[in-house]
């Protein structure tokens, strides 16, 4: 009895621990029935590696590296409120702003990971379509270009042109491009590739490639290896290329049509490369089909790598193709029907393509390769279906490489690559409209993770690495502010072609020491540049660069002028001497103009830099655009950008200006009346302040000029015989002194005097030569180290072989542009690198240009593309794993240079077998003939200046 109160409260105390062990498993029990509930919330989240993103990191990398889109990715993924700074923030408006202009999603050559950039933020924010769902738009209601074609039919005539049988097996609607042989196809492939990389590394600094080539050759299961050459020599007698569009980076139909001269002998080796590819690629599946009576073999792995339709419809002839309804379409036009009996149009047989052969004849001796692109292709190629389809597919890839993007984070953050999509999202590595439905694929598709856990993945579009082809994607209907985006583009594109459509054929010729390109433009009629260029320099072609090249010339602008187009204009009121003059110069009537121009001086004028070093770079060839851009008032020499454009240029490099002669008493005597005007103008007082304008004129005496002993008032008919004159043009302290005289044919004004002196020597030069010649006129010598000369209306020359002093600032320039090409993608690099190391860390234990070779792989497949270092060198893995560095650039951080592009690069190597160039410009009755030579030297020659 004495124990009970105790025994109560270990009763009392058993019972609230019995209660309490209930209540806990009744909470686990809810917990577990929650996570039941939800399974996203049963997976924890791994722990955070050492080398996970924050949001700050990311956007103090996205400062120094603008131009990444994975960056911009992580610094709005990490930024909770991302949206309300985007739309409430300047910075972020102006940083939206700025990509949306950068970026034109109906450019052809704009590329997807450029306008990538841009619909990320667009989709990242909500922006992509801010004021909700828009109406729906049937596609039938969408216009095309309504600009009428050149009356081929009544413009061929009864010309009966020859014509490749290749050509006619191509839709009209359907670009060609064809070939005398493989070999030469190969080469020009080649060619195209090497230069325009040089060209792009320079223009824009992206050291990246798409490998084109290469994609497309394994893809058709097509081996060019130089030990296959011989082989197709042998076999095929002429080859062609054809598709439906030009977005061959992100991915286009492309099929191949082969003209044999061997079938057997190539059906068995073309078998063979398919048979390769298939155990190359065990994923891909061989089926057959047959088309139009036509059977056929496809090849094709889940990737894509290999995707080849094979077929023999003739025994002589092969089509390989990327796309069924590219393989489709050309045996469609072989039988001259689709499936339905409708008849199809072939390109060949279009009175538009005779029309051209007329002009460009098959067989020339001028043509290896000839490149068309028809009038039914290029409204094609503009039309509304391929423009928003291509549109959409854009929309499709930002999203695959977002997804990309969300995988790449999420092992950065956690060291791991990602099962789902589902699970990125809720790792908060991918933003929830993934999840919920807000970022749809725009043809219905689905997106998931591809197979590697790299890329994105789309049930329609493929992988962003290599799309389906537009021509395989559907489109019905549009929504209003697609309607809206294309009739503003297309309003655009009618503001510059009014009258007609032009088609383009452009022919290349390939040879060892040299490479030609020529095309033409029909006469674009009511197009006010056009005309005046077209009036200004019409007339018979001559040869422009007949005058004596100095051993300084290193460019040269020469244009035959219309004089009797102009004459007048510049005769009536002298513009040209007034504003020479700044307006207060000598003055001369009509009658005095008209004599020395049209008796005196010959057709010709040029523009010329000479070598030397440069004190600022300074881009001429848009200077010179600038000139002609607003020469469009009908006064060529009248307008004062021709005279600033010199005086600027002459800043910065000597100069001189060319003008033929034609009779040499005319122009010496003009000459001496203006030496009395020049002189009392020189005497009259200075006009202005402490900064005055004033000018001086005098006769260099004979000893001062090279070589020079004959008096004043000479011609130059014998060597050194030239009167020298110098004028000088004062602002205050500033001073611009002008040389001129006329030497044999030529009239010259200079920017320095030993030009002059350069140019007697060279005078001497053309005379001995002409002596040795059997006494042949000079002015029909070849000028310069080509032997050929060009005869046109206007002509540029670049002359390499005079590179001296300039050299190595042009060197300079090239490296500097290859430097920041290379820095430019660093980042892409080095934001793999992140990730690969926080999956792996034994990748720190490799060495670090063997561990860097792993970390670009991965981001190539990543981001689609190359990395192409134009000058060699090797990536480097930093010892933290961060970052990549490149052994000849350095890091963004610290950047550093040679002063020249590195000896064994593949441009160094195109530079030094650089001869020169010549683009030369036709005006004739059937259109602008443009033509391009770059002259290359022979193999082992050593280039200017090294």
């Amino acid at each position: 009895m004495h124990r009970q109160p105790s025994d109560s409260r270990d009763i009392r105390t058993r019972r609230f621990r019995l209660a309490t062990l209930a209540t806990a498993l009744i909470l686990l029990a809810n917990t577990a029935l929650a996570q039941d509930r939800n399974p996203s919330a049963q997976a924890k989240q791994p722990a955070k590696t050492p080398l996970a993103w924050t949001a700050d990191e990311a956007r103090r990398e996205l400062a120094l590296n603008p131009r990444d889109p994975f960056l911009q990715y992580v610094a709005l993924q990490l930024s909770a409120d991302a949206a309300r700074k985007l739309n409430g923030a300047d910075e972020w408006r102006r940083q939206l702003a700025e990509r949306r202009g950068r970026v034109d999603a109906f450019n052809l050559f704009t590329g997807a990971l450029a306008v990538q950039e841009s619909l990320q933020l667009d989709a990242m924010t909500g922006a992509m379509n801010p004021r909700g769902p828009s109406k729906i738009v049937p596609f039938e209601k969408l216009q095309g270009p309504t600009i009428k074609s050149h009356p081929w039919e009544k413009m061929l005539g009864d010309q009966q042109p020859e014509v490749s049988p290749l050509a006619k097996l191509i839709p009209s609607n359907q670009y060609l491009v064809q070939a005398r042989s493989l070999t030469k196809l190969l080469d020009l492939v080649e060619i195209g590739d090497l230069w325009s990389m040089h060209l792009f590394n320079q223009a824009v600094q992206e050291a990246t490639s798409s490998n084109v080539g290469d994609r497309l050759r394994e893809q058709l299961a097509v081996r060019t290896d130089p030990l296959s050459k011989p082989f197709y020599d042998m076999v095929v007698d002429q080859v062609a290329i054809t598709g439906s569009d030009l977005y061959l980076r992100e991915g286009s139909d492309v099929t191949v049509i082969f003209a044999l001269k061997q079938p057997a002998v190539f059906a068995a080796r073309m078998n063979k490369f398919l048979d390769e590819a298939k155990e190359k690629h065990p994923t891909a599946r061989r089926m057959h089909g047959e088309y139009l009576g036509v059977k056929y073999i496809h090849i094709a792995s889940p990737d894509r790598k290999v995707h080849v339709f094979s077929a023999y419809p003739r025994p002589d002839l092969h089509i390989r193709s990327n796309s069924r309804i590219g393989l489709e379409r050309v045996l469609a036009a072989m039988q001259g029907r689709d499936p339905h009996g409708q008849a199809v149009e072939r390109l060949g047989e279009t009175a538009e393509f005779r029309y051209i052969r007329t002009l460009m004849e098959e067989g020339a001796v001028e043509e290896d390769a000839f490149i068309y692109l028809s009038d039914s292709f290029i409204r094609h190629i503009i039309g509304p279906r391929l423009k928003l389809t291509e549109r959409r597919r854009l929309i499709a890839y930002n999203h695959m490489r977002m997804i990309g993007h969300a995988a790449l984070l999420y092992r950065t953050q956690f060291g791991k690559q990602p099962d789902s999509i589902q699970q990125l999202v809720d790792a908060k590595c991918a933003p929830a409209s993934f999840a919920d439905g807000s970022l749809q694929n725009p043809f219905g598709g689905q997106y998931s993770l591809a197979p590697d856990g790299l890329a994105g993945l789309c049930s329609v579009n493929g992988l962003p690495s290599d799309l389906i082809p537009n021509a395989e994607l559907p489109l019905e209907n549009v929504t209003q502010e697609e309607a809206n985006d294309y009739q503003q583009f297309l309003d655009q594109y009618n503001s510059y072609w009014r009258t007609f459509f032009d088609p383009i054929a452009i022919r290349v010729k390939i040879e060892e020491k040299k490479y030609r390109a020529e095309t033409i433009v029909l006469p674009l009629i009511n197009n006010s540049i056009y005309n005046v260029m077209a009036t200004t320099l019409g007339g018979e072609p001559e040869p422009l660069d007949k005058l004596p090249v100095p051993k300084g010339n290193i460019f040269s602008l020469a244009l035959r002028v219309n004089k009797h187009e102009v004459a007048g204009r510049v005769g009536a009121n002298a513009r040209m001497f007034r504003n020479l003059f700044m307006g207060s110069g000598p003055s001369f009537d009509a009658a005095t103009v008209d004599n020395v121009i049209l008796k005196g001086f010959g057709n010709q004028v040029g523009l010329h830099i000479y070598d030397s070093a440069p004190l600022f770079d300074l881009n001429l060839s848009n200077l010179v655009g600038e000139m002609f851009a607003s020469g469009t008032g009908g006064m060529f020499f009248g307008n004062d950008t021709l005279w600033i454009t010199v005086l600027i240029a002459s800043l910065n490099s000597p100069l001189y200006v060319s003008l033929d002669v034609n009779n040499e008493a005319i122009v010496d005597a003009f000459l001496e009346q203006l030496d009395k005007q020049l002189a009392a103008l020189a005497r009259r007082p200075s006009s202005g302040g402490w900064f005055r304008t004033e000018t001086d004129f005098y006769h260099l005496t004979p000893e001062s000029v090279e070589q020079n002993k004959s008096p004043p008032g000479k011609s130059a008919d014998q060597p050194g015989d030239a009167t020298v004159r110098a004028y000088a043009l004062a602002f205050g302290p500033l001073k611009w002194r002008f040389f001129s005289a006329r030497i044999g044919k030529g009239f010259y004004v200079a920017t320095k005097k030993f030009i002059i002196d350069d140019l007697i020597a060279a005078h001497r030069e053309q005379i001995a030569a002409r002596k040795a010649d059997g006494g042949k006129d000079p002015t029909e010598q070849t000028a310069g180290p080509s032997r050929w000369q060009p005869r046109a209306h206007a002509m540029v020359r670049v002359r390499p072989e005079h590179w001296n002093r300039v050299l190595p600032e042009y060197q300079l320039g090239w490296a500097e542009n290859n430097r920041r090409a290379v820095l430019n993608h660093l980042s892409m690099l080095s934001n793999v690198a992140r990730a690969a190391v926080a999956a792996d860390p034994d990748l720190l234990q490799q060495d670090p240009t063997s561990a860097a070779e792993t970390i670009v792989r991965q981001a190539e497949i990543l981001y689609g593309v190359h990395f192409v270092p134009p000058d060699g060198g090797k990536y480097l893995l930093s010892s933290d794993g961060r970052s990549i560095a490149h052994s000849l650039y350095g890091s963004q951080i610290n950047p550093q240079q040679h002063a020249t592009p590195a000896t064994g690069g593949k441009h160094a190597e195109l530079l030094k077998g650089f001869s020169g160039a010549t683009a030369e410009l036709t005006f004739l009755e059937d259109g602008l003939h443009a033509v391009l030579t770059i002259e290359r030297k022979e193999a082992g020659a050593n280039s200017s200046g090294e």
